[in-house]
């Protein structure tokens, strides 16, 4: 549960710090770009802070340092609480998680959406599962070839709120003609729907702690996914935290999805305000990314949204993202448990490697 901590509660908001004065020139941006004065570091904490409490983790919390609660309630299905944080912006949480915040935004539903976007060979119909504050519905209708975007959301009340206090993330998403709103478990509509989409992309929130969300990550939901994908159709799959640190909800969605799709790659991305490097997964019964090069990538990128719209990702990047460190490649490649109805996920033992001591550096070992 997220919880707002201060020692004063009448006082919500800090007053904004001094500019800085530099004895050095600024130099000139590019049009669209703007300097905006930073947080002076040196100036120490005043009395009134607002903290937002991030307790998803079970051993760890982590406090986000807030301006001000821009609102903070209770829908049927969860809580919601947006604050203007200072470090990253405006942020959403949901359920004591962070789910999205306004200076990293771009960078996570970027990478969510667009391999999958660009790696179609012409994605028309969409479907998404979850994405409540509008951002990957953003980047799906970026496309001038999409004809319709259908976004499926358990939670009218995060969406409503949302719309009204997260604009910069939808872009007037909502309200494109494109775009079909269903307020509605996303898990009933792949069931019952017999409509067919080019990519679906599912963007709900990253739990697998054997709660209601758990339905949307097992292998019955990904084998009714892929009965709702044409031929040649790709799912992507935000595929939570992902790092030799902390795989092992990562790879048991992996090993899933492997169940329902003969061709499942994984990629990741740090986002600052996650404090994580976070996870993703394609899955299809064709596509291998490896195959995919940087300058295909960038020619669709300016085909398809022009040269202005990304902010992060290229080519080059985007295929960077599907390379892994040793110990992370090792770690996604260990079998395990996979995730299935009405059973609870167990998370297997943690894997170490023996040290005896006798250990030499590589310089030494030929003496």
């Amino acid at each position: 549960m997220v919880i707002v901590i201060s020692d004063d509660p009448d006082e919500t908001a800090l007053e904004p710090l001094p500019a800085i004065s530099r004895p050095y020139p600024l130099p000139e941006l590019p049009p669209g770009r703007v300097f905006v004065e930073g947080l002076d570091t040196d100036v120490p904490p005043r009395s009134g802070s607002v903290f937002v409490l991030e307790d998803a983790d079970i051993f760890d919390e982590y406090h986000y340092r807030a301006q001000s609660i821009v609102c903070s309630f209770r829908t049927p299905f969860q809580n919601v609480t947006i604050a203007d944080t200072y470090s990253f912006g405006r942020a959403l949480f949901l359920d004591g998680a962070i789910q999205s915040a306004e200076d990293d935004e771009a960078l996570y539903h970027e990478l969510l959406v667009h391999p999958a976007m660009l790696m179609h060979d012409n994605p028309r119909q969409v479907l998404i599962i979850g994405g409540g504050e509008g951002a990957t519905l953003r980047e799906v209708l970026a496309y001038r070839d999409v004809t319709r975007a259908v976004m499926v959301d358990i939670d009218r009340d995060v969406v409503d709120c949302c719309r009204e206090h997260l604009g910069t993330w939808n872009y007037g998403a909502f309200t494109d003609p494109r775009a079909e709103l269903h307020y509605r478990d996303g898990r009933d509509y792949v069931e019952t729907t017999d409509e067919l989409f080019d990519v679906i992309i599912i963007d709900v929130v990253d739990m697998l702690d054997n709660g209601p969300a758990q339905h949307l990550y097992t292998k019955e939901f990904y084998r009714s996914l892929r009965g709702c994908l044409r031929d040649g159709g790709i799912l992507v799959v935000q595929a939570l935290e992902f790092s030799s640190c902390n795989y092992k909800g990562h790879t048991a969605l992996r090993r899933t999805l492997q169940t329902a799709f003969t061709k499942v790659s994984s990629y990741q991305v740090p986002i600052p305000s996650f404090l994580a490097m976070w996870g993703f997964i394609l899955a299809s019964d064709w596509l291998d990314p490896e195959e995919e090069n940087a300058a295909r990538l960038d020619q669709l990128i300016d085909a398809r949204l022009g040269d202005d719209w990304l902010e992060h990702a290229t080519g080059a990047f985007i295929m960077s993202r599907f390379c892994f460190d040793k110990e992370t490649g090792f770690l996604l490649g260990l079998a395990g448990p996979v995730l299935e109805d009405g059973v609870a996920f167990i998370p297997p033992p943690d894997v170490h490697t023996v040290d005896d001591g006798m250990r030499q550096l590589p310089a030494l070992a030929d003496e």
